[in-house]
Formats: C-alpha cells, structure tokens, sequence
C-alpha cells in the first residue's frame, strides 16, 4: 500500500457558510481550494494563492467547485487545519460535493463531522485515520470501497456505507461485518426471505460454523446452511431476523446472478473488542471469528491469547499457490507465507479455543492498522532454519512446515499450527505428525545434535503418481535428513535429492513417510531421551536417539485389556506388529527413567 501522504487535519464537513466555524482556524494564511483546472491536489493551479498548502497553512475547500479535490499518493502534503463546504450540488459536475482519497493514509488529529449533503470517499488504496471523534450526520456521507481502510481512535456515530467486491467465481471466503445490524436476507448477501425458493442455489452459499467440532473444522454436519433443505431461511440458527454478528465469520460464495459488490450500511464499529467463546465445552473447540473492524488489526497486539491452545489464527485463502487451503500465523517466524500478521478488513479466521482457561481474547483498538491485502495474496520466501514439504500431483500442491528454534519441542506445544484440510478435495494434502495423533501444518522443533524422526502424512486426491520435495536444506550448515517410505521399504538422502517420486491411491495415508534427522541443527538442547511412538497399518514404531536401553513396550485397548507386551532392542528405532483388529489402542513404552504413551491406529 502507498502511505507516502500523510495529512495531519482538524476536518470540519459543513452545510452552511464557512464563516460561521471561522474560529477554528488559527491566524495562519488560508489557502481556498477552486478546483479551476483539475482535481490534482498538488497543482498549484487549483489553489488561491497559487501556492499548494504546506504545514503551516489552513485549508478551505468551498462548495460548487468545478472540480473536488482528490488526494493521491505523492510527496508528503501536511497542511494544518481543513475546512470544506458542501450543499450537495454541483455547478460543473454531476456528482454530489466531496473528497476522495484515491491513495495514502489522511489522518485527521482532531474531530471530523459530515453533515447533510457532504460526502467522504475513501477509495481503493486509500485510508483515513480521525484520532478525535465522528459524526455523521446523514447516512452514506462517509462511503469505504472495497480496498479503502478506515481506523478511528475516537467515539463514531451515524451510518457509513462500506464495500466489499466478491468476485462471482464460486470461490470460497470468510467474511465478517464492520458494522452492527447488518441484515443478511437483504439481496446482497443472500436472497429477500420470500425469494428463497426460486433462487438457484447454485448461485449462493453462506454458511456460519458451529463449535466443539471434530479436528479439523471440515466435516459438513459443524457448517450450518442458511439455506434448509427445503429451500426456506435457516431461522433455528441464524435468529428470527438473520443479521451478521459482529466478530463472527462466515464461509460465502457466489456464482451469476448475484452482484460483486457487497454493501455494509450501518455504523462502523470501533474500540476495544472482547471475543467471549462461551459456547467452548470440549477440547475440540474451534471458533470462526471475524474481524469486526473497516480496517485491519495487528494480530500480534491481540491479548489474552494465552487462553487458546496455540497461538495461531487461520485463514481461508483461496488464491494460495498450488491450490486453495489455509494459512496461519503465530508470528513473524511461525506462519506460512501468505500471512503477514495484519488480519484484513471482513476477514473470518478460525482460532482454537482452551475451554479449561476464561475462553476470551481482546483485540484492542490500538492494535488497528492500515493494510490492503485482501483475500491474502502476499508472499515470501523461505525463512532460515525452515524446511518446507511440498506435496505435488503435476497440477496442485500442498505445503507443510518444519521450523527449529529455541522455543520449540519435539511434542504438542504453543507453536505448533495443527492442519486443517482444505475444503477443495482436489487439492493434494500433507502434514506432519506429533505425538501420533495432531496432524500438523507447522511443526516447530528444537535445535539439537540428536537424531530426529517425523512422520508425514498425506490425502491423494485420485489414485496417481505423486511427488514429495524439501526445500530449505541449504539454510542448514550441517544437516542429514533421509525419507523412508514404510509402504515401498525404501529411502533417500534428501540432501543429495530433495525430491521422492511414487504412487499413491485416491486415499488418505496417515504414517507411510518418515523424515530421518541426523547431524547438527543449530544448538544442542542435549535431549536425546525423547521417545516417539507412531504406526503404520499394523506396525509401531518407537524412535529413541539414545537407544531403547532396558525399555518395556505393552499394547492395551481401549478397555484396558493388554494385547502385546514385549522387551525393546536396544536401538534408536524399534519396529513391532500388532496382529489386532482394526480400531485404536494405546501404546506404553517404559524405560529406566520415563514412561511414554500414546493412541495409536492399527489398520
């Protein structure tokens, strides 16, 4: 985004004469906008005196110019205080009187009021930021378009128009409202209630999320359809007069017959916003929430954040390279690359909730920023000390993260993103496994000199040949890192080939790879104690870097009926057959100093 204009105004909207407010300028020149020759704010043309406004000068934009003025992104403008007049009409233009912000941010340091017949455009790529209070006096005189940003810092009353362009592609997104009272059965959004029954439902989706779901938030029994089965309005749960909630997500889609723009009227929200997941109840708690603001928020500021599981918001997007999915962002150094951390104007993103702690989160409103990337389309380039899996079928891809750095462990913890699938079932699929049962989209690990091993799973959409690469072996200063393929029995130095090629059935395979670390990854935390257990069809697998020394393995299911006991070799990986029936059971590994369990899938 351009942010090279930067005004600092004391901006009054006014329907009568500017003589009677005339006490709110100082005793600086006064330079009076005529418009004569263009809406070029820095030709000096347009200005009595023929001189463009500096720091020190006040500024009267009158009514019935030939031409308002439009403020683009140039070389810094800073005048002291503005004024404009507006009646509504126009003498040399159709439109009504008004000021546009076509590019760069305007701050307003004191109030700003917008009376009858004014008008404020904040156009794409621009952005306005009033630090004292707002009044609007008539609704629509302060109109946001799709890619314009508005941050106020005060009180703010009245109805502004805010736009949202959607394309009509059948894409998926994530919206949420700026404002409150938004109906959604208004035509826009979705169909007049009464015409419900004759709209091809091929046309429109809206959806909102129920929580306590299955991991992860993609079975079609937690999405709840505004449209019934029966062609009617969804009232069970989206209340007798459906309305956006303010700070809750929704999953949209349109086709032809629908129009792109969508229009927010109402007032647009401001301050500190508290997000109470009160309806969490169990462990499996996702929550789609929204971005209550008509501008972005720094994810980074948000509080209270201790009470979700991990740190991570995740984001639909749709545009992502190799095909639609999510993105998530913890910080900086924990996200994937189509996230910078500033959640957009109307974006949903789901969190992941801890219901034992106060299910809340504060987004303050200091935390709010100006940034256009809409629908997430930024990118980036791989990080040091970031390994990424991609997972290819020729057409789409799919990428999973490993990180190493101080904060990290070799179990579940606070960095680690779990994966949520992606809604397109095309979409080839990959993850990596902690603790044998959170398929994981970013898996943050420690910095060691001991071995290391990580299972990968995968979704094959159809039945065909594959291919897994890793990049970012070369970030590394001494790194050995080999695939094992349980199915195929075989492996690979990825180091001398970062690429593995194979077959795969249109299927999910949740433990057929393993990644084999060895050699030095940044600092030693001089754990080589830890154990991992994970399984593959009726094998499981027990990894140790410092051997399985006196280490006694049992097999129970889930009645607590023991199925197998058995003394390990000392090595770093044991492998051992469950001849069980299909179905979960629980794995004990027991050494001199520790005990380890963990569910594990026997196919």
């Amino acid at each position: 985004m351009k942010t090279n204009l930067l005004f600092k105004l004391s901006l009054i909207f006014l329907f009568g004469t500017y003589s009677v407010f005339a006490g709110n300028f100082k005793a600086d020149p006064i330079h009076t906008w005529t418009g004569n020759v263009s809406s070029n704010w820095n030709d000096f043309k347009n200005w009595d005196p023929e001189v463009i406004p500096s720091s020190s000068d006040n500024v009267l934009i009158p009514t019935s110019t030939p031409h308002d003025p439009i403020l683009e992104s140039c070389n810094a403008t800073i005048c002291n205080s503005m004024i404009l007049e507006f009646d509504g009409f126009k003498t040399t233009n159709s439109s009504r009187g008004g000021l546009t912000i076509s590019g760069g941010e305007v701050v307003v340091d004191g109030s700003l009021t917008i009376k009858a017949g004014a008008t404020m455009t904040i156009g794409d790529d621009g952005a306005l930021t009033v630090n004292g209070n707002t009044k609007i006096i008539s609704s629509g005189g302060l109109v946001i378009e799709s890619g314009g940003s508005l941050i106020t810092n005060g009180s703010i009353t009245g109805s502004a128009i805010v736009r949202r362009i959607i394309a009509n592609d059948g894409f998926w997104h994530f919206l949420s409202s700026p404002v409150g009272y938004q109906p959604i059965c208004n035509g826009v959004f979705a169909p007049l209630e009464v015409n419900f029954g004759t709209t091809p439902i091929t046309s429109w989706d809206f959806y909102k999320w129920l929580t306590n779901c299955p991991t992860p938030p993609e079975p079609a029994e937690r999405w709840r359809n505004l449209r019934t089965e029966s062609q009617g309005v969804n009232y069970t749960d989206f209340g007798a007069i459906p309305n956006f909630e303010v700070k809750k997500g929704y999953m949209v889609s349109y086709a032809l017959g629908f129009l792109t723009t969508k229009v927010f009227s109402g007032n647009p929200n401001t301050g500190d916003e508290t997000y109470s997941f009160l309806d969490v109840t169990s462990d499996c708690s996702w929550e789609l929430a929204g971005n209550p603001y008509p501008s972005a928020f720094d994810w980074n500021q948000v509080s209270n954040k201790e009470n979700l599981t991990n740190g991570y918001y995740y984001v639909w997007n749709d545009a992502k390279s190799g095909g639609a999915g999510y993105e998530a962002y913890l910080d900086v150094l924990n996200k994937t690359s189509g996230v910078n951390g500033n959640i957009p104007s109307m974006q949903g993103f789901f969190v992941k909730i801890d219901p034992a702690k106060s299910k809340q989160i504060v987004v303050p409103n200091s935390s709010r920023v100006h940034d256009l990337n809409l629908w997430l389309k930024n990118s980036e380039s791989l990080s040091v000390n970031k390994l990424l899996i991609k997972l290819s079928n020729g057409s789409n891809w799919d990428e999973s993260t490993i990180i190493f750095g101080s904060n990290g462990t070799v179990g579940k913890d606070w960095y680690d993103a779990e994966k949520i699938l992606s809604l397109d079932k095309n979409i080839p699929q990959v993850y990596t496994i902690v603790d044998n049962d959170q398929k994981t989209l970013i898996n943050s690990l420690p910095y060691t000199n001991d071995a290391i091993t990580v299972p990968v799973g995968f979704v094959a959409p159809a039945t065909g040949d594959y291919s897994l690469t890793i990049s970012g072996i070369e970030s590394f200063a001494s790194l050995n890192l080999v695939l094992e393929d349980l199915k195929e029995n075989t492996t690979q130095n990825l180091v001398q080939n970062s690429t593995y090629h194979f077959t795969a059935k249109g299927n999910e395979d949740a433990g057929r790879f393993l990644l084999h670390f060895a050699g030095s990854i940044g600092m030693s935390e001089k754990n080589n104690s830890t154990i991992n257990i994970f399984s593959n069809e009726k094998t499981v697998y027990i990894t140790c870097a410092a051997g399985s020394h006196n280490a006694q393995l049992t097999v129970s299911n889930l009645l607590g009926q023991e199925i197998l006991t058995q003394k390990l070799n000392d090595q770093t990986m044991n492998q051992v057959q469950v001849n069980a029936l299909k179905g979960y059971y629980i794995v004990k590994v027991q050494n001199e100093s520790s005990v380890k369990t963990a569910k594990v899938y026997i196919n």
